[in-house]
């Protein structure tokens, strides 16, 4: 499975005492991937906990939207993931011009 930066998955993502399913970013290259076989990734939630570490994100920024309703990439919650830590493959990636910002 080739996992590349801007990719949303659903992960396990801990977030508490035990992992739950959540939508993540992946936002390492693909050289870290191909080099180590793992990748960096953020949790991505529709809750804004803590907005001086988060970046809202709308449907229009998302290829392949699978909803109409606005999310939050929380920038702090940065984990390495393997990749059969994947649960499912969305089909959506994060426009590069967003990204880029």
């Amino acid at each position: 499975m080739n996992i590349c930066q801007r990719d949303i998955v659903e992960i396990a993502f801990y977030t508490g005492n035990k992992p739950e399913p959540h939508p993540a970013l992946v936002i390492s290259k693909e050289d870290i991937f191909e080099a180590e076989g793992f990748f960096y990734a953020i949790l991505l939630s529709t809750k804004n906990v803590f907005p001086e570490y988060t970046f809202e994100i709308a449907p229009e920024m998302i290829n392949k939207p699978r909803n109409d309703r606005k999310g939050y990439a929380v920038c702090h919650m940065v984990q390495q993931f393997y990749p059969e830590d994947v649960i499912t493959r969305t089909g959506a990636s994060l426009k590069s011009e967003t990204f880029n910002r």
